[in-house]
């Protein structure tokens, strides 16, 4: 798989340049509603979710995500909107990753609002 072939949505959560130093990926800013969907048909293989937008603008569809994994695109979700996702979803195949994942998966988080943050644009550095 080359870097065009993932994709990472992150923003506030953690920078680029940190994301970079672990994984050579395509990075955009923080997901909304259609941009998982648009990822996968422009030939993602893999996406990953950590930060998504949940108030300012629609959030990332369900639909979306299990439409991408029905594709044979390997959704991951971490962090933030990635984690709410990747628990609401994982009994469909996304795969959650890290303490905040688990977290909702076990039902000590439960709400958005657990992992919300409230930021600036990335031109302001999130």
């Amino acid at each position: 798989m080359n870097a065009q072939d993932v994709v990472i949505f992150l923003g506030p959560t953690l920078s680029r340049e940190e994301a970079r130093t672990v994984l050579d990926a395509r990075y955009l800013p923080p997901a909304s509603q259609g941009d998982v969907y648009r990822a996968a048909r422009g030939g993602a293989r893999a996406i990953g979710l950590i930060d998504g937008y949940f108030q300012q603008v629609p959030a990332v569809w369900h639909k979306e995500i299990l439409w991408a994994l029905t594709q044979g695109v390997h959704v991951f979700g971490a962090a933030s909107m990635g984690a709410l996702r990747a628990a609401e979803l994982a009994a469909f195949g996304m795969r959650g990753v890290g303490q905040i994942f688990e977290d909702y998966a076990a039902g000590r988080l439960s709400d958005d609002d657990e992992v919300a943050l409230v930021h600036s644009d990335a031109d302001s550095g999130y």
